[in-house]
C-alpha cells in the first residue's frame, strides 16, 4: 500500500514514494529518461544544451544521493532507485554495484512493458 508520494510536478521535497507492503517498509526514488526538449511551456521552443544521456548520468547521481538519505530519515525501510530500462542506466547500475550493496540500496530497471529487473531486490 502505497502511504505517501512526492509532489513531483511542484519539485516538492520528500522522498517519491513511501510504501507498506505486509511487514516491510519501503522508500523509492523514481526517476525517468530525460527529454531532448523542455517541459516548461515558456521554453518549449529551446533546444535543450545538455543531452540525454548526460542528463540521465546526474539524475542517477540524485537518486543515488536521495536513496542514501533516505536510510537516514527513514530507518528501516528498503531503499529503492526505480529507473526506466536504457542502457545508460544499466552501465551506471553495473559500475556503481558494489558501492550500492555496501549501503543497501536496490536498483528496480523498468522496461517499456512494466516488466522490471533487479539483482538484489524482489517485490
Amino acid at each position: 500500500m502505497i502511504t505517501a508520494t512526492a509532489d513531483t510536478a511542484t519539485k516538492a521535497p520528500g522522498v517519491d514514494v513511501l510504501a507498506i507492503k505486509g511487514n516491510r517498509q519501503l522508500g523509492a526514488e523514481v526517476k525517468g529518461w530525460p527529454s531532448t526538449g523542455y517541459a516548461d511551456p515558456r521554453r518549449a521552443a529551446e533546444v535543450k544544451r545538455t543531452q540525454p544521456s548526460t542528463q540521465a548520468g546526474h539524475w542517477f547521481s540524485q537518486a543515488l544521493c536521495k536513496a542514501v538519505m533516505l536510510l537516514d530519515s527513514h530507518p528501516g525501510y528498503e531503499s529503492l532507485m526505480v529507473l526506466p530500462d536504457f542502457p545508460r542506466y544499466r552501465d551506471l547500475a553495473k559500475r556503481t554495484r558494489t558501492g550500492r550493496r555496501a549501503a543497501n540500496i536496490h536498483l528496480v530497471l523498468l522496461a517499456v512493458d512494466g516488466v522490471h529487473h533487479s539483482d538484489s531486490w524482489t517485490p
